[in-house]
């Protein structure tokens, strides 16, 4: 059974809220869709700052993300990063 605070929508919202303010300027998480490009017209998020952000999505969603689930994996948008969370989550259930 999942916590409330662990469905998916709670990890799209996470990983929008980490993404915006790790953006070089931040911007306001409710702005972003799902399709948002990680580094485009909005976000600017570079391979150091993944890194970074990454690690808080671990921190605020309590899922370790697994290393398995980065091999052959590129993230570009938004949805990307959600997916790794969402598929680290089930697969610690």
């Amino acid at each position: 059974m999942q916590h409330a605070q662990t469905t998916p929508h709670h990890f799209t919202s996470v990983v929008k809220k980490v993404v915006a303010a790790a953006s070089e300027p931040p911007v306001d998480p409710s702005v972003l869709k799902d399709d948002e490009p990680l580094n485009g017209d909005r976000l600017r998020i570079n391979s150091l700052s993944l890194i970074g952000l990454l690690v808080q999505v671990e921190e605020e969603t309590g899922v370790v993300l697994s290393d398995e689930l980065f091999v052959g994996r590129s993230f570009a948008t938004v949805a990307d990063i959600t997916a790794i969370v969402e598929q680290s989550s089930e697969a610690a259930a």
